[in-house]
């Protein structure tokens, strides 16, 4: 099934629903119920901080509840519209939407509270919302009767997978250009020192055995980057490490997660869309984005679909023509393409083996274990209102890197070829 914007209207039944994982901004539950129409699937609930769902007049909550269907609606036209023509559309899971009921919701939030991360409990399932995205299942369980093999899911965030080529960066900022993003962000991560040896650019360098090596390094530290499912449940060993201890055969699993980053085309079109889309740079964004708002070119409101459609077309034209001169585009052209970038950035990619052996299997090769699915999630479009975050947090990933690394001989450079 393709992605679909039509609201169907399906009996959804609380206990049904199992917890798998959470973000920022939802939470994923899978589906072991009996009900064909579903078994496959998963729900994504949207979240709010606790207490926001409370005590809202029916006026607020009919608002409310329109509001959110436009912008699931929309996410899901920019999934189909902008998201698959980059990355391919194969590599772009099934969705649509489905109603629920508070009722429904809130029974769910109540099952699964005792399933979530301390860390994550500021946010809970919002019960205003009157639809949710079911998407085809990426993480799922073996049956218990089958004691050969295991359902196994790596989930990893690809993050930078360039070096920023943007000229607007300040000459305090050069750094930029010789660490990434996601290296320097690891002193504000880990304020102990204890830093993650992970670099995405050696994941995404095309070289097999630097690529297994990332993978080991991110297996090291892994952080909410890098996750490993094991029949629905992630797991990590008890030095807070994946390794073969948690993962039956982490060897030849990272080994063959290693295979398909060399070859499999989606990794490739991302990084050359990071490369292309790396025109602006967030210190130049930030102040074009406050002009944007003050001439009223850009409002408090979040973009709708013809905006971001018509944004996506632009940079189309600007790039097929080789122009590289970057005084014409306007401020919201410069900022949506900001937003695009970030949220390219920020997808999650799961890679499925529905037949990887158990650990009382020796001989790996009875099992057909390299036969995977393989998928891109959380593709919604980030919000424009971040952009004053996004601001802050770069200056202060940037400060804190130089406080421990002052002198650029202690820089360890990330490399791209």
């Amino acid at each position: 099934m393709p992605i679909s914007k039509e609201l169907v209207d399906i009996p959804l039944v609380p206990g049904d629903w199992d917890y798998i994982e959470e973000g920022i901004e939802n939470v994923i539950v899978s589906y072991h119920g009996n009900d064909p129409e579903l078994q496959g699937w998963v729900l994504r609930l949207t979240k709010c901080d606790v207490g926001a769902d409370a005590d809202v007049d029916s006026h607020e909550a009919s608002l409310f509840r329109n509001k959110e269907l436009q912008r699931k609606q929309d996410a899901l036209e920019f999934a189909a519209n902008i998201v698959s023509p980059i990355v391919g559309d194969e590599y772009v899971l099934p969705q649509r939407l489905v109603t629920v009921t508070s009722e429904f919701l809130l029974q769910v939030r109540k099952n699964i509270e005792s399933r979530r991360p301390k860390n994550r409990l500021a946010k809970y399932i919002d019960s205003r919302q009157s639809a949710s995205m079911l998407t085809r299942e990426m993480i799922s369980r073996t049956p218990a009767n089958d004691k050969g093999r295991h359902s196994v899911t790596v989930e990893l965030k690809p993050k930078c997978m360039t070096l920023p080529r943007s000229e607007f960066a300040a000459p305090e900022s050069s750094v930029k250009h010789r660490v990434c993003w996601f290296c320097m962000n690891q002193y504000i991560l880990h304020k102990d020192g204890n830093v993650s040896k992970f670099c995405p650019l050696e994941l995404f360098s095309g070289d097999r055995d630097r690529i297994a090596i990332s993978l080991d390094h991110f297996a090291q530290l892994p952080h909410n980057n890098f996750v490993i499912f094991v029949d629905g449940r992630s797991v990590v060993d008890d030095q807070g490490e994946i390794s073969d201890k948690c993962v039956p055969h982490w060897d030849l699993l990272r080994d063959t997660v290693a295979d398909i980053v060399q070859k499999e085309e989606l990794f490739s079109r991302l990084q050359l869309i990071q490369r292309e889309l790396d025109s602006f740079n967030i210190e130049s964004v930030l102040p074009k984005y406050q002009h944007a708002l003050e001439t009223g070119v850009l409002t408090t409101e979040e973009p709708g679909i013809g905006a971001w459609l018509e944004a996506y077309a632009e940079f189309r034209r600007r790039l097929d023509s080789g122009s590289i001169d970057k005084s014409m585009v306007s401020d919201c052209q410069a900022v949506l393409e900001l937003i695009l970038a970030t949220t390219l950035r920020d997808v999650s990619v799961l890679i499925k083996f529905d037949n990887w052996p158990a650990r009382s299997v020796t001989d790996t090769g009875s099992l057909d274990y390299s036969q995977y699915t393989i998928g891109v999630v959380d593709h919604d479009p980030k919000k424009l209102s971040n952009i004053p975050k996004y601001h802050r947090l770069d200056r202060d990933i940037v400060a804190t890197y130089l406080r421990h690394n002052p002198d650029e001989a202690d820089q360890r450079p990330c490399r791209e070829e």
